[in-house]
């Protein structure tokens, strides 16, 4: 991870001040049941934080992120066939992937996460529960599980309000059918199995410790912690809520499995600007991956984390993206160039990175077009944006032939434009060209904003863009000329050498 992708706010060094000594277990999740967004990737980097943070205060730290693959399908995900409704209550692990391109459901969408945090030079640990279930990591924590079935139930009952049945179990099965779920009848500690009563009423086994079977989501909880030795976990507020999993799971560790509960930090949701909480379920939902297509590591960190991750967090990838992106570069480059110019340029030239440095020269960036690779990748995030969350006023492109909204440009304005065709020199940096602008448009009498919408309509055919000096001087400056004559009716400036 480079130093400007590390990202350790000022409440991650307050949360790993107060959980003491290490070595620490952070530990985070997820359950690959469907796409997993960039509101689930909040409780992840809230995790890395906090175990960045805990390096830097010397501890020994272990960051895992646990996905529970072989957790039971409970319901369809969206653009998943309906005639999978058969496997419902088999492990995510077991159920085969809807479009083939993976091992089976839980990698078609954990995959894809475990790329992102990839890209986001992420040092954890991916652990898959169906893989540490069969290696016996639950093994010990299930045994005592089942002998303190009576407590766990009583922990349930006290907590939910609700009755458990007397044949309730904190372990389900894997029956013939592929099902989790049987009715526990006997357990064979020795054995480390249980003798269990399939739907159908057929009695068979299940080994604990070669992974036929899984812990109930609560229980499982307590237990994780103990078989991981975790020590902090964030959650989100479903599940801290009186009543909720970490109600249960806090007692259980404390009562059954004599395991401290680990330190917390209870985090709000995400919501995408003007579109609502992002959700698999409903369909709203925003890859890791897409945001790296439109901003480096470091600014996915910044985005998600610098506001405390306690509050909802409204991702402003609309018209607010520009500035922010303006913020980070500056804290993180030193002097970059405005991103909304970096938009216009990567719509102007394409993937034309030397089309791009020649324009971003004669604009006056020269610093920011010596390192060709990192000016390759800001424009993939320009023009990546631009096209699929700008606003239409950042959907620019310098038109090839006069603009027909010329027509709105009144007599004022081509005079204006005549007078800039009559000026412009070839070679002026971008504080030249925005000062002859701004000096042309008072020495006319026209008001600056009426001139600067006559050249961005003849340019662009929109009344407004990005800032103007550097945007003319990065433009050919006799195609500038030969166009604002033309929409100015003058015809002995075309094209003219200055």
């Amino acid at each position: 991870m480079s130093s400007a992708d590390l990202y350790i706010p000022s409440w991650a060094e307050r949360v790993a001040a107060g959980l003491g000594p290490g070595p620490h277990v952070v530990v985070t999740g997820i359950s690959p049941s469907g796409n997993i967004h960039a509101g689930n990737l909040r409780e992840v980097l809230v995790a890395e934080a906090v175990a960045n943070a805990q390096k830097a205060r010397g501890e020994e730290v272990r960051f895992v992120f646990h996905a529970d693959t072989i957790d039971p399908l409970r319901k369809i995900a969206p653009g998943v066939p309906k005639d999978y409704e058969r496997y419902l209550g088999h492990s995510l692990s077991r159920v085969p992937d809807p479009e083939g391109c993976h091992a089976s459901y839980a990698e078609h969408f954990l995959e894809p996460f475990e790329d992102a945090l990839g890209k986001l030079g992420m040092d954890v640990e991916v652990l898959r529960s169906h893989e540490l279930y069969e290696g016996g990591v639950y093994a010990e924590v299930t045994r005592e599980a089942l002998e303190r079935t009576d407590d766990l139930r009583g922990i349930l009952q006290e907590i939910s309000g609700r009755k458990m049945p007397e044949h309730w179990s904190p372990y389900l099965p894997r029956a013939s059918s592929g099902r989790l779920g049987g009715r526990v009848l006997e357990h064979l500690p020795e054995q480390n199995s249980v003798v269990y009563e399939d739907e159908d009423g057929w009695e068979d086994s299940s080994n604990y410790a070669r992974g036929e079977g899984k812990l109930g989501w609560r229980v499982e909880l307590a237990a994780r912690w103990k078989a991981l030795r975790a020590t902090f976990e964030p959650f989100g507020k479903d599940h801290t809520s009186r009543g909720g999993s970490t109600d249960t799971a806090d007692r259980m560790a404390r009562e059954v499995f004599d395991y401290p509960v680990p330190g917390r930090y209870e985090y709000e949701w995400i919501q995408i600007k003007g579109r609502g909480a992002m959700s698999s379920s409903k369909g709203i939902v925003l890859l890791p991956n897409e945001l790296l297509e439109i901003m480096p590591p470091g600014a996915v960190r910044r985005m998600i984390l610098g506001r405390d991750p306690g509050r909802a967090l409204d991702l402003d990838l609309g018209a607010g993206f520009p500035r922010f992106m303006d913020e980070y570069r500056a804290q993180t480059e030193g002097n970059p160039v405005p991103f909304a110019h970096l938009v216009t340029v990567a719509q102007t030239v394409g993937g034309d990175v030397e089309g791009a440095a020649e324009m971003l020269r004669r604009g006056g960036y020269e610093e920011a077009v010596r390192d060709r690779e990192k000016l390759r990748e800001d424009l993939r995030y320009a023009h990546n944006w631009a096209e699929r969350w700008a606003p239409e006023q950042y959907r620019l492109g310098v038109r090839r032939e006069v603009p027909a909204e010329v027509a709105e440009i009144d007599d004022e304005g081509r005079r204006y434009l005549r007078a800039v065709a009559e000026k412009l020199s070839d070679g002026m940096g971008g504080d030249e060209a925005q000062d002859l602008l701004y000096s042309t448009a008072v020495e006319l009498g026209v008001k600056p904003k009426k001139a600067f919408a006559a050249l961005y309509t003849a340019l662009l055919g929109k009344k407004s863009g990005p800032k103007a000096g550097p945007f003319v001087a990065g433009l050919d400056a006799g195609f500038v000329r030969t166009r604002f004559a033309d929409v100015s009716g003058d015809t002995h400036s075309q094209g003219a050498e200055r």
